[in-house]
């Protein structure tokens, strides 16, 4: 299980090389990676960054106040989130909590508080569950070890210089929020138009490049390209999970158990992709409301 950490500065960069010392101790199938520790001098540090990028099967992020912004962070979490899907990349909050992240790259993923024990544990539960051979007896260990990690972390806290950075008022948070809702909203009026307008058509036009200079020009219909994208939703989340699926002007909607559930959160980038590319709107919802919503466009 290769763990990818990603840090930028010096109290991200000691963060990192505490988890990687530490999450092994919890499986030792886990494998970390860090730069300033696995990357020897005279290597191509870069070459190795991206090579270890595309193995890793797990993200860590290692997030400060005075990093979140920091463009070199947010480019390994765009890449690591591209390779890995959101489901497999965390955020590790060393000097903040999760209201206090400010708009950009990081705030799109399930974050987890270094200084909260139960945060820690389900991030170490969620590798575990992704390794080949599981620690069963998990639990035990990291209640043996849990004070080592946060003895480390509460050092490298107390050892940097007071922060400027003010914590982030509520009603900064709340017109976030705001701005975050209406985005949505207005995106969804947009898709809404879009299927409007496609199902007034019978036929759509897809352009694809075989070889340079040929260009073919393809069409389908909508309910071919619904058809479609119902088989690669099947596929993800397993056909037995599907308690209901259909179009409804023209969306495809498909009702499945929280196990189907799980599965579309895994395979989201793959069926997002599916959505875009068979140009239909997609909703994945269990029946008790937890909904996934994929826009085409």
């Amino acid at each position: 299980m290769r763990i990818f950490i990603s840090w930028s500065g010096n109290a991200s960069r000691q963060c990192a090389e505490v988890l990687r010392s530490w999450l092994p101790i919890m499986n030792q199938s886990i494998e970390p990676f860090v730069s300033s520790q696995d990357i020897s001098k005279g290597e191509r540090g870069l070459h190795k960054i991206a090579d270890k990028l595309q193995e890793s099967a797990y993200g860590i992020v290692c997030v400060t106040r005075d990093n979140q912004a920091a463009p070199w962070i947010n480019f390994e979490a765009g890449a690591l989130s591209r390779e890995l899907g959101e489901s497999r990349l965390a955020p590790f909050l060393l000097d903040l909590a999760v209201k206090d992240l400010s708009a950009g790259p990081m705030t799109q993923f399930q974050a987890t508080e270094s200084s909260s024990r139960d945060d820690v544990l389900a991030l170490v539960k969620s590798i575990n569950d992704k390794c080949e051979k599981r620690n069963e007896h998990l639990e035990t260990l990291f209640e043996k070890f849990w004070d080592d990690l946060r003895t480390s972390l509460e050092g490298i806290r107390s050892s940097q210089p007071a922060n400027e950075v003010p914590e982030r008022e509520t009603s900064d948070i709340l017109n976030e929020l705001v701005s975050l809702v209406r985005e949505q909203s207005s995106r969804l009026q947009h898709l809404e138009g879009k299927v409007a307008r496609t199902g007034d058509v019978n036929t759509t036009t897809h352009y694809t490049i075989n070889e340079p200079h040929e260009v073919k020009i393809q069409s389908e219909e909508p309910e071919s390209r619904t058809r479609r994208l119902l088989r690669t939703v099947r596929d993800a989340i397993g056909a037995e999970n599907v308690v209901k699926a259909g179009r409804k002007a023209g969306i495809l909607q498909v009702i499945t158990n929280t196990e189907g559930m799980e599965n579309a959160r895994q395979f989201e980038m793959e069926i997002a992709d599916a959505a875009a590319s068979c140009a239909v709107g997609l909703e994945i919802k269990t029946p008790d409301g937890d909904t996934l919503l994929y826009p085409p466009f």
